[in-house]
């Protein structure tokens, strides 16, 4: 047994490199109520495909695209002593269709190793009432293996809201979770909800996954919060919340022995629609000074100083807190004060989540510039709020303040001239005189500009090196094409060596091993893997010039069959010649 486990791990680097893949699209029925789902399948099958990318979807005008899933699995065998690797991939998407009559699906796309790949056009009739679904024909290539575990109830993704019946800014507590008593590979989000017609507070995001056990109707699940917002509806009605979407990848039991590498299937989980029904606020008996606050508040005011020399302004902080909106609770009607002028405040805001609320405070930051000298009083500053608890208004006030002012009069002089003053002539007016100058020629010497042209090629140089260390990282095909020349010396020379000693079995096969390795460098091909043929029909479909192939064949049996019985060979001198033409030629 564990012979044939080595066997299989020795042959996968060698299989890896075929790339096989067929792209069918088809739909569960070519005849279609208006409103009816529409199942359209796009299947990617092949032989070691690896990491293939997901179809493009072609412009659906005449669909509207619901749920999507995908489904895949692996089948490794061995046939002959070769490893086999098949990879399917079902991608199915939900249609709507708009409009009665025929709508037309064109052409899936997707784009994979440099080749483009097509499905074929799809025709589908859509009528009036229901059609009763039509099962899709067989296939000629297997379908992927259904996992033994089922979604249902096993996996979910779980929307609350509390409360849903509430007043225009009163908080909704919004919580998306993951409820799953499956093995998860990968859990990426698909869709985040468009929360519009609230004020979004973020209280949690998940950074990761992590869970924790819980009995929901008599089963054991694994939970794990995703997300957690405040919301505060900003209208009254009713206000509805979209569903999250969720790609998840579940982990499938394996269904033979040769599938030891473990499948997945990928699923979309979506949560439900919530409703929230939103009440206005009462207009009955709503004060004047209500700026907005839905909750339960305080408020403060201070100075920060008590005195002021001409008209330095003192700063009057109206400090409200407490649990509830306080983003948009807006700035307090501040009573005019004799005497004294008032700026527009700078706001200041903090919030945080505990008990079940949202906290924080609110900073409005007046600057009070005194116009006159003397004693000013600040009169008291009224907010009302709103509280959802027991469905009225309540007015607050903070305490009347006061502070001094003097000099004001010496500040208003200044102000009048603009806070400028002539001290004097000290600087005397000095005159050009024009017939005496001369013209300036301002030249800069070779010295000067021959540094300047090398830095500015410098810099150029260093940004293609640049560039090219990028490539050589990232663009395999440009790394092994810039690595062949070099690889090709080496080889002629080892080649040229035996040779000249005589030993024409290892001459045979370093020209075999160069001319291999060159032609994969060249166009960025795994020979390793291939046969002579498989290499022909590759650099056939490459355009390489037909003579070109027909040389390169003999060459590749010459070097095969060199110690055959019955094969004549040409001779070694001609043959290393032969190759380096062949080379120059590819």
């Amino acid at each position: 047994m564990w012979t044939k486990i080595g066997n299989l791990l020795f042959f996968l680097p060698l299989i890896l490199s075929a790339a096989e893949l067929n792209l069918v699209a088809s739909v569960n029925r070519t005849e279609v109520g208006l409103g009816e789902p529409l199942l359209l399948t796009v299947s990617v099958e092949g032989e070691d495909i690896g990491q293939v990318p997901s179809p493009q979807l072609p412009p659906l005008p005449d669909f509207d695209v619901g749920g999507t899933s995908t489904t895949q699995s692996t089948n490794i065998q061995m046939v002959g002593g070769k490893v086999i690797r098949r990879q399917f991939i079902n991608y199915i998407y939900t249609l709507y269709p708009r409009e009665f009559g025929k709508a037309v699906i064109l052409p899936c796309k997707l784009e994979f190793q440099g080749e483009i790949y097509t499905t074929q056009p799809i025709e589908v009739q859509v009528v009036q009432g229901t059609t009763p679904p039509v099962q899709p024909p067989p296939r000629s290539t297997p379908a992927p293996a259904q996992p033994g575990v089922t979604i249902d109830d096993n996996l979910k993704l779980v929307s609350t809201a509390s409360p849903t019946n509430v007043y225009q800014g009163e908080l909704v507590v919004l919580e998306f979770s993951l409820y799953t008593r499956l093995r998860l590979a990968d859990i990426n989000l698909a869709e985040a909800p468009s929360l519009s017609g609230f004020w979004v507070e973020p209280i949690f995001d998940a950074q990761r996954i992590e869970f924790e056990r819980r009995v929901v109707g008599g089963k054991v699940y694994d939970v794990s919060l995703l997300r957690k917002s405040g919301l505060f509806p900003m209208t009254s009605g009713r206000l509805r919340i979209p569903s999250m979407k969720l790609e998840v990848a579940v982990v499938q039991s394996p269904r033979d022995f040769f599938d030891f590498f473990g499948t997945t299937r990928v699923v979309i989980l979506e949560s439900d629609v919530i409703n929230i029904n939103v009440l206005p606020l009462p207009t009955e008996g709503k004060p004047a000074s209500f700026t907005g606050g839905v909750g339960e508040f305080e408020i403060d005011a201070t100075l920060d100083r008590t005195d002021s020399e001409a008209a330095e302004p003192i700063n009057l902080t109206v400090e409200i807190r407490g649990a509830g909106n306080i983003e948009l609770i807006e700035k307090p009607i501040l009573p005019s004060i004799p005497g004294v002028k008032i700026l527009e405040p700078e706001v200041r805001t903090s919030t945080s989540y505990s008990k079940g609320a949202i906290r924080g405070r609110k900073e409005f930051s007046f600057p009070l510039i005194p116009q006159t000298d003397g004693e000013h009083i600040v009169p008291t500053v009224e907010m009302t709020y709103f509280n959802p608890s027991d469905k009225k208004y309540h007015t607050i006030a903070t305490k009347q303040l006061r502070f001094t002012a003097t000099q004001t009069a010496s500040a208003a002089d200044i102000a009048q001239t603009g806070g400028l003053r002539t001290l004097g002539t000290d600087i005397a007016y000095i005159k050009s005189d024009a017939d005496r100058l001369g013209r300036q020629h301002i030249s800069a010497g070779a010295l000067i500009v021959v540094p300047y042209v090398i830095s500015l090629c410098l810099i150029g140089l260093s940004f293609v090196y640049r560039r090219h260390q990028f490539r050589i990282l990232t663009d395999r095909a440009y790394a092994r094409k810039l690595r062949s020349s070099k690889r090709v010396r080496k080889g002629l020379r080892v080649a040229q060596q035996h040779l000249a000693s005589g030993n024409e079995k290892a001459f045979h096969a370093v020209l075999s091993r160069l001319l291999l390795g060159y032609i994969g460098d060249r166009y960025d091909l795994d020979t390793g893997a291939m046969t002579n043929d498989d290499i022909i029909d590759e650099l056939k479909r490459r355009n390489v010039d037909t003579s070109i192939l027909k040389r390169l064949e003999e060459i590749l049996i010459q070097c095969d069959m060199r110690f055959s019985p019955g094969v004549v060979c040409e001779d070694s001198k001609k043959l290393y010649q032969a190759v380096r033409e062949l080379i120059s030629n590819l």
